[in-house]
């Protein structure tokens, strides 16, 4: 009977043995994985760095998994990235940081942490500090080095110029007739411009001065930069005064408004109560015609002179409504009329201040082979379009992006600088190839200028439409030439946004079509909402943290 005991005795000194056992054979491979990390050379976060200005251009290659970083006078820093992963690859094209914030969570992946973010698509795709494995491994997004994040963040401005490319490519300076030469600094008063839309005339433009040039050197685009920014705040004096003159006009509509809402919905009240009545006189008139004893005749006479009383009431109250009604609408119609010249004010200021104010932006040209037409945005809002020429419209011209760096020859001219995407090879989804890690000495190869020139060889535009961009050309200004046409990312609010149809897209494909406010502007038109999945403005403090999905 002392069997059973026995027994479990023995399981359970065999049950320590294992668990012993086990426990050091974990405890092993811990030991070992511990020494190769420790004998794993140390990574540094920054490539190379030879950067002296603020940034003006960044190129993320995805095959080398890089990078780079180019200032005005040529100098460059860069560091390892992590990617969009398989089937949510980031998308290869032209981009231009839209929004920065230092502390940025997502909304999809567990509050995934973002520091450092800095914005490519309304939709979340965007550069951030986060986890490098050492190969594509994020949900569209650019994942950096935290330090080399959090170095480059002050270094960049809203409205930089972000290329993603396959493979790596250097930028290389460009001369051609096509590229836009400043006109003469006294002549940039009386340039034409044309108005954008009104936004945000209280002041609350975070991106307005993000869009200003680095004139540093050059004192009379300086002086001309000052004198045209003292006109556009000149203007919007005028503009903000008109808007609040506005606003008290409409706050005298919208008090008319209330009124009249009530009388309209009292008179629908009143006539739904009258046919109400009209329908029991009916019914009771019916009812005492085919009644056959003298009790039921005198119950519907009855019933009939009650219907008949309150239909005449209602009727009453019905011609009483539509008389308040009358006399709402009319103070309602007043008021209207008398703001209309206030409104009228309004939007002429506020067309002027956009116009002056429009005139200190860098301007980005897009020309579409594909659409055979030019595009114009400035400070992020499209300006104007025009129809263009390109010789051999059904070779493709390939993808070119040209930045002004900088002004050269007494600013007279500009120093361009050019970048073309070149298409992927058979091996893009190769694992060794997407999880290979780079050496120090890996530098990224030029541009080659003979390709990007020939292909601006190719266009003419009219003479007209040249002369209106050079007098709106400042550093930061940028030309992009593309067989594509505008990707659907290219809506309010953005930059042109341009991807190669030829190379994986996931990264935006995946993302969840789903509706959030936009709170930077007001009222209930569908402009009050944008489309994606990454929270819009989102300035809490929030501490950083890994989250299961690690940095998104």
């Amino acid at each position: 009977m002392f069997s059973l005991p026995i027994r479990r005795q023995h399981l359970v000194k065999h049950s320590a043995t294992i668990v012993l056992a086990a426990f050091a054979s974990i405890t092993a491979i811990q030991s070992a994985d511990a020494e190769k990390r420790r004998s794993r050379p140390v990574v540094e976060d920054v490539l190379q760095d030879t950067i002296s200005g603020p940034a003006v251009l960044a190129v993320v290659s995805i095959k080398d998994q890089r990078v780079s970083i180019y200032d005005a006078a040529g100098g460059s820093m860069s560091a390892r990235v992590s990617s969009g992963r398989t089937d949510y690859e980031t998308p290869v094209g032209v981009y231009s940081v839209l929004q920065k914030e230092e502390e940025h969570h997502s909304n999809l992946y567990d509050d995934a942490s973002m520091p450092f973010m800095q914005r490519l698509t309304w939709s979340g795709i965007a550069l951030h500090a986060g986890q490098l494995p050492g190969y594509p491994a994020s949900h569209g997004c650019v994942r950096m080095p935290d330090s080399f994040a959090q170095r480059l963040f002050p270094m960049t401005r809203v409205g930089m110029r972000v290329v993603v490319a396959y493979d790596d490519v250097a930028p290389v300076e460009i001369s051609h007739p096509l590229l836009m030469k400043p006109t003469p600094p006294q002549a940039l008063r009386s340039a034409i411009a044309i108005p954008m839309s009104y936004q945000d005339p209280d002041g609350g433009d975070a991106t307005n001065a993000a869009f200003e040039p680095d004139l540093r050197n050059w004192p009379a685009r300086q002086a001309e930069y000052d004198a045209l920014k003292s006109i556009a705040d000149g203007k919007r004096i005028l503009a903000d005064a008109a808007v609040d003159q506005a606003k008290e006009m409409e706050q005298a509509i919208a008090d008319k408004k209330e009124p009249r809402d009530r009388a309209t919905k009292a008179l629908r009240k009143a006539e739904a109560s009258k046919k109400a009545a009209d329908t029991r006189l009916d019914k009771a008139d019916k009812a005492l015609n085919s009644a056959k004893s003298d009790k039921a005749k005198k119950k519907w006479e009855d019933a009939k002179a009650r219907a008949l009383k309150d239909a005449e009431s209602a009727t009453a109250k019905v011609a009483a409504a539509a008389e308040a009604l009358k006399a709402a609408d009319a103070e309602f119609q007043a008021a209207t009329q008398a703001a209309a010249p206030a409104l009228a004010a309004r939007d002429a200021a506020v067309a002027v201040f956009e116009e002056a104010k429009r005139k200190t932006k860098p301007i980005s040209v897009f020309i579409s082979l594909k659409t055979q037409r030019l595009y114009v945005r400035q400070g992020y809002e499209p300006v104007f379009e025009a129809p263009v020429t390109i010789s051999d419209p059904d070779k493709p011209i390939g993808t070119h992006v040209f930045t002004a760096m900088d002004y050269a020859n007494g600013a007279h001219d500009v120093r361009w600088m050019a970048v073309s995407l070149g298409h992927r090879e058979a091996d893009y989804a190769s694992n060794d190839d997407r999880r290979r890690r780079l050496s120090d000495a890996d530098t990224p190869p030029l541009t080659n200028a003979a390709e990007a020139s020939a292909a601006l060889d190719r266009i003419t535009i009219p003479p007209e439409v040249a002369e209106k961009l050079s007098s709106a050309v400042w550093p930061g200004s940028s030309l992009i030439v593309s067989d594509e046409a505008a990707s659907k990312e290219t809506a309010k609010s953005t930059d042109f946004v341009v991807l190669i149809s030829t190379e994986p897209q996931g990264g935006i494909k995946k993302r969840p079509k789903q509706f959030f406010r936009n709170d930077n502007f007001q009222g209930d038109s569908a402009d009050d909402f944008y489309y994606g999945y990454d929270r819009y403005g989102r300035r809490q403090a929030y501490p950083r943290q890994k989250s299961f999905f690690g940095w998104w």
